[in-house]
């Protein structure tokens, strides 16, 4: 066997552990209800490891970053383009915080089909970006992607590797930016059992979970274009004492809706119905059985389309356009179907005085971090929503720093530029730092800082450490303010041309200009202090609050080690030292 060839192996084994680790830790993360309070960087050279910034400074022993993206299939976090047909949104700007919703709508996507989620997400709910993310279920619908394999998986040729490892870092990317799915590690060969899959999730696991209430359930898959207006007036005239189905598309429907009670006959029904109808998808298998078996609910159809690649001779009035693969074809079908996205949260209208926490969600192609990166988002997304701080990650800004000449850490900068005008501050976590103390409140740490400054004149704009035995702040942690302060500062940043590619990089570019006279009084710095907002291993003592795993090489290993204790409720003492 050839080099190249045992390569090759070792890079689909690599990929397909990953794919089993991430079916387990996405049924495995701590759970934690969104309308209940809970109680990075290289450029160039493929083969360059992780680097934090820090390797020139004494504290912890720093050293280099991922390597940046390369690899056929693409890198992760390219962002969908900026749609300027999409629909105008019907905002809903009162919260429904009552625990009772009128649908909940589950989208079956297989894991390859990144980009249809995000033409689902921007056309049908009006999500483009994840830059503003529901934080709670306060709107009247819910949805949820159900992503899966696919029987194709096992019969990959070996040449493919590299793609599928793009693949996964994209999938990584887009569990981290957006908290609307579930992943299930299930091969799937048929619509029976996935629908079937699905919706037992739905009634059994997720709506006991979340403490809800929903009158029906809808099911559609991520290469359906649905007109959701139109479906619920439709499904109106489906209503009866005893419950109902509505599918729309025949013989094999594209979309399905059902009441709840229907919706827990079917999955207790389950293995009856495809005994008697195996080769019929769900729906329509149970409308035969309970038929048959004298059941006294609503049955309704409705017209739905296979997609002909022919806008001329499509309907606009149809409600559902089944089995759309292609961009060019998914937005004339969406303005001649005059589709009004329906929002799944109210506006938040005081999003502008709080606070985001935010944090990268860019592998790099090494995978260095791929197995702690989903942990890692979902530590300090609890963190924020225990505190009732939005959370962001980003992956875009960094990926277009292969392109720029710079290394990707830069990307950071522009993730905080892009994120800021939403927020009132922003509190930056590198991916290899973790939240130990969940009680630790971000606005203390302002307070402190803002009764502190010397030049009361003078608004603070960002927050920093710099720990005791560096030379120069530490950029893993920051605090940010969304004033035109920030915008200029950063942007002065940026321009900070010698610090593109020399070690340290945008942490020394920070450093320089922040010590500038004409930049020091919007600066607050904990000068030698390793334990307010950013604490190396070396010196944890319990009860500190953020801490930094940022050693020689790849930190993954201690990161997934704190994080296993945090959740247990242990002590981190002697991680990663």
């Amino acid at each position: 066997m050839s080099v190249q060839t045992r390569k090759l192996y070792w890079i689909t084994a690599v990929v397909l552990v990953l794919i089993v680790f991430l079916s387990f830790h996405r049924n495995n993360l701590p759970t934690y209800s969104r309308n209940q309070p809970l109680n990075q960087n290289g450029y160039g050279d493929s083969r360059s490891n992780y680097d934090d910034n820090d390797k020139d400074y004494d504290s912890g022993g720093r050293g280099n970053i991922y390597a940046p993206g390369g690899g056929g299939g693409g890198g992760t976090g390219g962002e969908v383009k900026p749609n300027p047909t999409t629909p105008k949104v019907v905002v809903s700007y009162e919260p429904n915080m009552s625990g009772k919703h009128d649908t909940l709508v589950i989208i079956p996507s297989s894991w390859s089909q990144l980009q249809n989620r995000q033409w689902v997400r921007e056309t049908i709910f009006g999500i483009k970006n994840n830059l503003e993310p529901c934080k709670k279920y306060d709107g009247r619908i819910i949805y949820k992607f159900y992503i899966h394999g696919r029987a194709s998986w096992g019969k990959t040729a070996l040449h493919s590797a590299e793609y599928m490892q793009g693949q996964v870092r994209d999938l990584y990317r887009e569990f981290m930016e957006y908290d609307d799915s579930v992943f299930t590690n299930v091969t799937v060969t048929d619509r029976h059992a996935l629908w079937g899959d699905a919706l037992s999730w739905a009634v059994e696991t997720f709506i006991p979970r979340e403490k809800i209430t929903v009158d029906k359930i809808l099911i559609f898959e991520s290469t359906t274009i649905v007109n959701l207006y139109r479906m619920e007036e439709s499904a109106k005239a489906s209503v009866s004492p005893n419950g109902f189905i509505h599918v729309w598309g025949e013989p094999t429907p594209f979309a399905g809706m059902v009441s709840l009670e229907v919706a827990q006959q079917i999955v207790n029904s389950r293995g009856a119905i495809k005994a008697n109808h195996m080769d019929i998808d769900l729906f329509t298998a149970a409308e035969l059985y309970f038929t048959n078996s004298g059941s006294q609910f609503n049955i309704q159809k409705t017209l739905g389309q296979l997609w002909a690649s022919d806008i001329e001779a499509l309907d606009g009035t149809l409600q559902v356009v089944g089995q759309v693969y292609q961009f060019e074809d998914w937005m004339p079908i969406v303005e001649k179907m005059a589709l009004q996205p329906t929002p799944p949260c109210a506006t938040d209208l005081q999003r502008k005085k709080n606070i985001a926490v935010l944090t990268s969600s860019f592998i790099y192609i090494d995978m260095c971090m791929a197995e702690a990166s989903l942990p890692s988002a979902e530590n300090k997304r609890i963190y924020a929503a225990k505190h009732g701080y939005d959370f962001v990650a980003r992956a875009a800004e960094f990926a277009q720093e292969e392109f720029r000449g710079r290394r990707i850490v830069w990307g950071k900068i522009g993730a905080i530029l892009k994120t800021l005008p939403h927020y009132e501050w922003l509190f930056w976590m590198d991916m290899d730092a973790v939240v130990a103390n969940m009680d630790k409140d971000l606005r203390d740490i302002i307070r402190v800082a803002e009764e502190n400054n010397p030049d009361k004149t003078q608004e603070i704009s960002l927050i920093v450490a710099q720990p005791v035995k560096d030379k120069m702040l530490n950029a893993g942690v920051m605090l940010i303010k969304n004033t035109d302060w920030s915008r200029r500062f950063f942007n002065e940043v940026q321009t900070k041309t010698e610090w593109y590619r020399k070690s340290s990089y945008e942490q020394a570019a920070i450093w320089n200009v922040m010590n500038e006279p004409k930049w020091a009084p919007g600066v607050y710095l904990y000068a030698k202090d390793d334990h307010i907002m950013n604490t190396f291993p070396k010196v944890y003592q319990e009860g500190d609050f953020i801490v930094h795993f940022a050693p020689d090489g790849c930190p993954a290993v201690p990161v997934i080690e704190a994080l296993k204790k945090i959740k247990k409720g242990d002590s981190i003492l002697g991680v990663g030292v």
